[in-house]
């Protein structure tokens, strides 16, 4: 009779540690919604899809094991939580339709400044051939692999100095626009410049942001506001933003910049050596691409790892024809009075 109740005193201890999982992801999830209110509650809002699959899993199995109101109840919350996520974390696989105009491609890469195999992003970019490529990380290391790349882009903008955050390069086979100097903020990990495509002005910008609290990304963010809104648009903006694109650092971003974040994208970031295998499915979305109104995004996917800890992301995006602009017509007088 003695053992009859290691069986119940077993189930008691699943039944604990089941409530303990539900009542500590549920907090933080529910946390993580009021991101903008305390900084610290946006960090753990980074990890929402993991915490709340996390709470669905635990709710399930509480159904099983019993109570089931208990079960029910974080199952329910976990689920909700990942239908919020489900745009920025499931790739979009259906075709669109593209509007009307020519389209372009963008490349976007965090290099890793150390990077052990470096061949492996140059013959990406020789595979894809994009119109443009935004590099993060791309520091003197990765000067002479770079170089290899001037036939192919010849128009090319780097940002970045000794001791500042990783080093961001802006190549391009387009033209850039004729009196744009660009914009290079290499403290606060920020690049920009005007391409032209086919005549259609837009304005390229690759951005680095830190890591979320306690790490300096909302003040880094409220640095870069006046830059952000003296965008010239149509805008598009690339980079690693270290933030998931739910939280309320991105969004204070993208409403600061006059952008949107482009969806689908899914997950881009695992440690290495997880990050070929494991970063598709359970790693975090941080890397981003923006574009503002006047942009039409016709196809985002995710590419093979390469030598970095981030997934490469490619945007095919269309813009309008230009503007034919009509020249000036100037009239000489006859040397007659006016009327």
């Amino acid at each position: 009779m003695a053992g009859t109740g290691h069986p119940t005193s077993g189930g008691r201890i699943v039944r604990t540690l089941l409530l303990a999982a539900c009542l500590a992801s549920g907090l933080a999830l529910a946390a993580g919604f009021f991101g903008e209110i305390v900084p610290f509650f946006d960090s753990l809002a980074h990890f929402r899809a993991h915490l709340a699959s996390v709470l669905l899993l635990a709710g399930v199995l509480l159904i099983a094991v019993r109570p089931i109101a208990a079960g029910l109840l974080a199952a329910t919350v976990g689920g909700f939580a990942l239908v919020t996520v489900a745009p920025h974390m499931l790739p979009d696989t259906a075709p669109r339709s593209a509007p009307p105009g020519a389209t372009y491609t963008l490349l976007q890469m965090n290099l890793r400044w150390n990077a052990a195999d470096r061949a492996a992003a140059i013959r990406l970019i020789g595979r894809l051939q994009p119109d443009v490529v935004a590099l993060e990380e791309a520091g003197e290391e990765w000067r002479p692999t770079l170089a290899s790349l001037e036939g192919r882009y010849p128009h090319r903008f780097d940002c970045g100095g000794p001791g500042t955050f990783g080093k961001l390069t802006l190549l391009s086979r387009r033209n850039f626009v004729p009196g744009d100097v660009g914009t290079c903020d290499a403290d606060n990990g920020f690049l920009s410049r005007a391409v032209s495509f086919n005549g259609s002005a837009v304005t390229i910008a690759i951005q680095h942001l830190r890591w979320p609290w306690p790490g300096p990304q909302w003040r880094q963010i409220a640095r870069l506001e006046r830059r952000l809104e003296a965008l010239a648009a149509p805008t598009l903006i690339a980079g690693d933003f270290n933030a998931a694109p739910w939280s309320a650092a991105l969004d204070r971003y993208a409403a600061l910049s006059g952008t949107t974040i482009v969806p689908h994208v899914g997950p881009t970031w695992m440690p290495r050596p997880l990050t070929a295998w494991l970063a598709p499915y359970a790693g975090l979305p941080i890397d981003h691409l923006l574009a503002s109104d006047g942009i039409g995004i016709v196809a985002v996917a995710r590419q093979a790892a390469t030598g970095s800890d981030h997934l490469p992301v490619l945007l095919t995006f269309a813009l309008p024809a230009a503007k034919p602009v009509e020249p000036a017509v100037e009239t000489a007088g006859n040397g007659e009075a006016p009327d």
